[in-house]
C-alpha cells in the first residue's frame, strides 16, 4: 500500500462567491497535516557546554539529522550528518570537545540481540571527529556501556566501559579514552561477573558492581590494601535487586536503593569503610541523581507529570525557581547546566507548546528560546490533555490520560483506546505525538495506566504481577465503560491501537473482548507468548529456564512456568483467532530486535488461515522504537487510515 495524506474532517472546498456581497465564504480550518505529528523532533537533546558559551543538540529536518554545535551569538561553529544511523544524544565531554550517541545494531552473539551504543568525539575548534574505541590497545568491541567525564595528566579525558573479547572470554572493562583520536588504553579489567564500576574524575576506579549470571545475587566491592577487592554490600534477590545510583554527596558513599515488599530505600554505603548508613523511604518514586561535570551530586528528579527536583547545589536551585517563576503554566523538565550553574537549558510543554527548548542566562536574568521540538505543530494543533481517575471492576483505583479532539464536544466520540509498551512504563501529561495525532483527526484518544504500570508506586506496578492477558486487560475497557458512563465516548465505536506490550494488548482485546472494539492496530506487538519466550531464552543464552532472569521477569508477569506452559495459549492472541470479528491491521519493523518481526508474521498468518481481516506492513530497516522519519510517518499514515476506513472519527 503506498503512502497516503489523508486530512479529516475539511469541509468542503467553497470558492465560490456568495451572492450581493463578492466576499469568499469562509473555509473550515485544515487540520495540522500527519507528517507534522510523525516528524522526528526538529531539535532534541540541547546540552551547554562547560563555560555556558556554546550549545550542542540534535537537528532534524525530514531525512537529514545533524549534530550542530554552535555559539550562543548563533554563529555554527560545526555540522556532522548522521542522517545514516540513530543518533540518540550529544553531551560535552570538555570544553572542546562533543559526544555524540548513537545506537548501532548489535551483531555480537554473546550478547542479546539488541542494539547497543557507539560513541563520537567531535573536536569543536578543528572539526575532527573520532569513533571512540576504533583503535585500542586491546581486542575491545566498539560498544560503550558507560562512561565518565575526566582528565589524565592535566588534559581532559574520557573513561568509558567496553567489552574486551580475549580468545573466547569477555570482560567488562575501563578503558580511557584519547579525545581527539578516540584510542583506547585500558585501566581496569574486570572479572567474569563483573557488570559495572563507579569511576571518579581522575580515572581512580572507586568501586565495582558484580552481577552473578542469573542476576540473583548483586556485590558492590571497593578496593582494599594490597591490590584487593573487598565486599562493602551484597544481596540476593531472584529478582528485583539492589539499584547502585552513584556517589551520594560525601564522594567517599554512594547511593544504594533496596526494595522490601511495596518500599523502595535509600541506604548511603562508605566505600573506605562499608559502614551502612541510615535507610530512608522514598516517598515519591526517584527519576534519579543529578550529577554536575565532576561526578558531584547535585539535585534528584521525582517520577511525574509536574517536573520536581531536590537540588543539594544552591544556584541550580536559584535558576530552578527564576524559571519556574518565569514560565507560568509550563511543564518544565531540567536538561544541562553550565559548570557554574549560570546557564541552564530546561525543555517546557504546555497547553499550546508541543515542545520548547529556554535558555537561562543568570546573569543577564534573561530567558531565550533556543529551539522547538515540533515546530510545524501550532497551538491550534494541540489538544488538551487531562488525567482521569477511574475504578477497575475489582476495586482498585487507576489513572488514565484523555486527550480530547479540538472544536468538538466532549459527548459521544469515538474512541481510540492507546495502552501504552513495557508494560511496567507509563504515559505522561505531556504531548505525545501519537496520541495528538490521532486526536487531530477527531478521535478522543484514552492512554489507560493499567495496572502493573510503572511510576505509580510500587505497589501500582505489582499489583500486575500474574495478570497478563487478566485484569491487565480488563482495565482497558473499565476505562471504556468510565468515558461511557461521562457520556464522553461512544462505546459502540471504539478501536484499540498499541506498540509492543500496547500492541498485544490490541490483539488481546479484539481476540478475548471482541464485543468492545471495531478494529486493533498492532505494531510491533506480541501475539504468541510461548514463542516468544523461547525468542528470550535463545537470546540471554540459558539453558534452564529458572536460571534466565529474562523468562523469570516475564513468568513474574504472566503467571506461566516459561514457554513450556501451554496455559499461556490460553491469553495469546495468535492461538484466539477463531474468536476475532474485527479487522486486524499489523505493522512491524524488519530490525526490531526487542519484538522479534516473527511475532506478526505468525499472528498474520493464524489470521489468513481463520479466514479473518488482517493486513500486514512490514516497515523496512526500522527499528522497535520507530526511530525513523519515513517509516514512522508510514505507521502513522497507515494507522490512521485504517481508523478512517473502521470506525470514522465523524
Amino acid at each position: 500500500m503506498t503512502i497516503r495524506h489523508f486530512f479529516l474532517g475539511l469541509a468542503a472546498a467553497m470558492i465560490g462567491l456568495s451572492a450581493g456581497t463578492g466576499q469568499a465564504l469562509a473555509q473550515a480550518p485544515q487540520p495540522t497535516p500527519v507528517e507534522a505529528y510523525a516528524a522526528l523532533p526538529a531539535v532534541s537533546s540541547v546540552a551547554v557546554s562547560d563555560d555556558g558559551t556554546e550549545l550542542a543538540y540534535l537537528s532534524r529536518r525530514g531525512e537529514v539529522a545533524q549534530v550542530v554545535v554552535q555559539a550562543r551569538t548563533g554563529e555554527v561553529l560545526v555540522t556532522i550528518d548522521v542522517s545514516d544511523r540513530r543518533p540518540n544524544r550529544v553531551f560535552w565531554v570538555s570544553k572542546d570537545h562533543v559526544a555524540i550517541e548513537s545506537l548501532v545494531l548489535n551483531s555480537h552473539l554473546f550478547i542479546s540481540t539488541s542494539h547497543f551504543p557507539q560513541l563520537d568525539i567531535v573536536n569543536v575548534r578543528t572539526r575532527g571527529v573520532a569513533r571512540v574505541l576504533r583503535s585500542a590497545d586491546k581486542g575491545v568491541i566498539n560498544a560503550v556501556f558507560d562512561h565518565w567525564r575526566g582528565d589524565y595528566r592535566g588534559e581532559p579525558t574520557l573513561y568509558v566501559q567496553a567489552i574486551t573479547s580475549e580468545g573466547y572470554a569477555y570482560t567488562q572493562d575501563v578503558y580511557r579514552v584519547d579525545l581527539n583520536s578516540g584510542r583506547g588504553r585500558r585501566i581496569a579489567t574486570g572479572l567474569e561477573d563483573t557488570a559495572g564500576y563507579l569511576v571518579r574524575p581522575n580515572g581512580d576506579i572507586a568501586a565495582r558492581i558484580a552481577l552473578s549470571k542469573d542476576s540473583a545475587r548483586t556485590r558492590l566491592t571497593a578496593p582494599a590494601g594490597g591490590g584487593g577487592w573487598r565486599t562493602v554490600f551484597e544481596q540476593t534477590a531472584d529478582l528485583d535487586g539492589p539499584g547502585i545510583w552513584g556517589f551520594a554527596e560525601d564522594p567517599d558513599k554512594v547511593i544504594v536503593s533496596t526494595l522490601e515488599g511495596t518500599d523502595i530505600y535509600l541506604t548511603e554505603v562508605s566505600l573506605s569503610t562499608g559502614e551502612v548508613g541510615e535507610r530512608r523511604q522514598q516517598e515519591e518514586l526517584s527519576a534519579g541523581p543529578l550529577y554536575d561535570r565532576n561526578q558531584r551530586l547535585v539535585g534528584m528528579g521525582v517520577v511525574g507529570d509536574d517536573g520536581t527536583y531536590t537540588f543539594y547545589e544552591p544556584k541550580l536551585e536559584q535558576a530552578w525557581t527564576t524559571l519556574v517563576q518565569g514560565l507560568p503554566g509550563k511543564r518544565l523538565r531540567l536538561g544541562s547546566f553550565s559548570s557554574d550553574y549560570q546557564t541552564v537549558v530546561v525543555r517546557s510543554e504546555g497547553d499550546t507548546d508541543a515542545g520548547t527548548f529556554y535558555l537561562y542566562d543568570a546573569a543577564a536574568r534573561s530567558v531565550s528560546v533556543v529551539g522547538r521540538a515540533y515546530p510545524d505543530v501550532g497551538p491550534e494543533g494541540i489538544a488538551s490533555v487531562s488525567m482521569l481517575t477511574y475504578t477497575a471492576a475489582d476495586g482498585m483505583e487507576l489513572y488514565g490520560y484523555l486527550t480530547l479532539p479540538r472544536g468538538r464536544a466532549a459527548s459521544d466520540l469515538p474512541l481510540v483506546l492507546l495502552p501504552h509498551g513495557g508494560p511496567a512504563s507509563r504515559d505522561y501529561a505531556q504531548f505525545d505525538w501519537w496520541a495528538q495525532a490521532l486526536a487531530s483527526r477527531g478521535y478522543a484518544v484514552f492512554q489507560p495506566q493499567f495496572r502493573g504500570s510503572d511510576g505509580f508506586g510500587e505497589a501500582y506496578l505489582q499489583a500486575g504481577y500474574g495478570e497478563w492477558g487478566r485484569k491487565m486487560q480488563t482495565d482497558l475497557t473499565d476505562g471504556i465503560d468510565h468515558l461511557a458512563g461521562l457520556g464522553i465516548i461512544d462505546p459502540a465505536r471504539v478501536c484499540v491501537v498499541g506498540a509492543s506490550y500496547g500492541g498485544y494488548a490490541a490483539l488481546a482485546g479484539v481476540a478475548m473482548q471482541p464485543e468492545a472494539y471495531r478494529c486493533a492496530v498492532s505494531v510491533a506487538g506480541v501475539a504468541d507468548l510461548r514463542q516468544m519466550l523461547r525468542s528470550e531464552a535463545r537470546a540471554v543464552g540459558f539453558g534452564n529456564q529458572s536460571r534466565n532472569p529474562v523468562i523469570r521477569y516475564w513468568n513474574r508477569f504472566m503467571d506461566g512456568a516459561g514457554y513450556n506452559d501451554a496455559s499461556l495459549d490460553e491469553r495469546s492472541p495468535a492461538q484466539l483467532v477463531s474468536q476475532i470479528k474485527a479487522p486486524v491491521l499489523l505493522l512491524h519493523g524488519r530490525d526490531d530486535t526487542v519484538v522479534p518481526y516473527e511475532q506478526s508474521e505468525i499472528m498474520s498468518e493464524a489470521m489468513r488461515r481463520a479466514g479473518n481481516e488482517v493486513e500486514m506492513i512490514p516497515l523496512q530497516g526500522e527499528d522497535h522504537w520507530l526511530s525513523f522519519p519515513d517509516t514512522r510517518r508510514r505507521m502513522l499514515t497507515e494507522t490512521i487510515e485504517f481508523l478512517e476506513a473502521h470506525n470514522p472519527p465523524r
